[in-house]
Parts: C-alpha cells; structure tokens; sequence
C-alpha cells in the first residue's frame, strides 16, 4: 500500500510554486495602461507643433496631438506653454512615400489577371528634450535622437483611394512615432 502523505506533499509543493511564480509575475512591471511612463519628479512641458517642411503640411499638428494624447495622463507630468520648466521639440526631416511591389491576381474565372500595387512610406523626426538639470543653477539637460517608422499600404484603384490609404498609413506612422518619442525619451525621468 502506497503512502497518501507524499502526494499531498507534492501538491502543496506545487501550490507553493505557483503561488511565488503569480506573485514575481505580479511584480514585474508590465503595465497595460495607457501611460507607462513613470517619472521620478514633476514636470511641466511645453510641446509646440511639430517643424514639418515637407509637402505633407498636416504632419506637424498631426504628430503633436499624437504625441500629447501619448503622453496625457501621465503621473507627475504635465502638459503646459504657461511656465513649463521643460520643452518638447519635434522636426520632420524627411518623409518618403516610395513605390512597393506589383503583383498579379488571378480572379475567379482566369479571365484577365488584376494587378495590385502597394507602395511604402516613411518619415524621420529630429526630438529634443530639453529639462531641467540636477541642480537649480546648473546648466539645463538636452536629450536629442531621431525617430523614424514606415508603412506599406496597397494602392487602389483610384485616385481618392489611394489618397485615403496613403493618409491611414500616415495616420498610423504617426501614432508608432508618438509612441517610441515617449517610451524612449521619458524612460529616462
């Protein structure tokens, strides 16, 4: 006859595992909300409309608001021209919409293939990031990078179509840009 106390013993072991495994996993830091930056002090920033020189005049304001619905919420941040301590500075320096790939389509009936075209597009910010530094009198702190995100969307059939896919892939290029200037560059307060 077997022994029923080691088999409870493997249970509660196995209990006590998982329950230390739900714990550390608890602890580790992955958010799902909406600001995951977290800063060690407060901090007031001025964010003006994005430089844009390109042909896409509506980029600037676009990557603005998206910056700043990015970064509305978070803890110990707030977002103000009146009196900021800090500055937010964007650039478009480049934006590329380049042509993709064709293929060949078959249709249903094998009567005339379709062609389908898709095309990329990209753009390039300059961001600087300019804060208060450690002490009062001390020289203000200058974080500069450049960001840059693509997208390939198919082309349509006509004109308005293409204009509307082109304007989504910017649309969602924009968001992508707002998310990485504000992981990258508030991870550091």
């Amino acid at each position: 006859m077997t022994n029923p106390r080691p088999l409870g013993l493997a249970f509660l072991g196995s209990l006590a595992f998982a329950i230390v495994l739900c714990l550390s996993l608890a602890g580790c830091g992955y958010s799902l909300g909406p600001t995951p930056y977290r800063l060690t002090r407060a901090l007031t920033l001025s964010i003006p409309v994005a430089d844009n020189n390109s042909r896409y005049g509506h980029l600037g304001p676009d990557l603005t608001r998206a910056v700043i619905e990015r970064l509305s919420g978070t803890p110990g941040l707030v977002i103000d021209s009146q009196g900021a301590d800090s500055t937010l500075k964007m650039s478009i320096t480049r934006v590329v919409v380049g042509s993709g790939s064709w293929d060949i389509i078959r249709s249903h009936d094998d009567e005339t293939p379709e062609a389908s075209s898709s095309r990329n597009v990209s753009v390039t910010v300059d961001v600087t990031l300019t804060r208060p530094g450690p002490d009062k009198d001390g020289a203000p702190l200058v974080n500069r990078l450049k960001f840059s995100s693509s997208r390939t969307y198919l082309v349509g059939r006509t004109q308005g179509q293409v204009e509307t896919q082109e304007a989504e892939a910017l649309s969602w290029i924009m968001d992508d840009l707002a998310q990485k200037i504000g992981l990258v560059l508030f991870n550091e307060f």
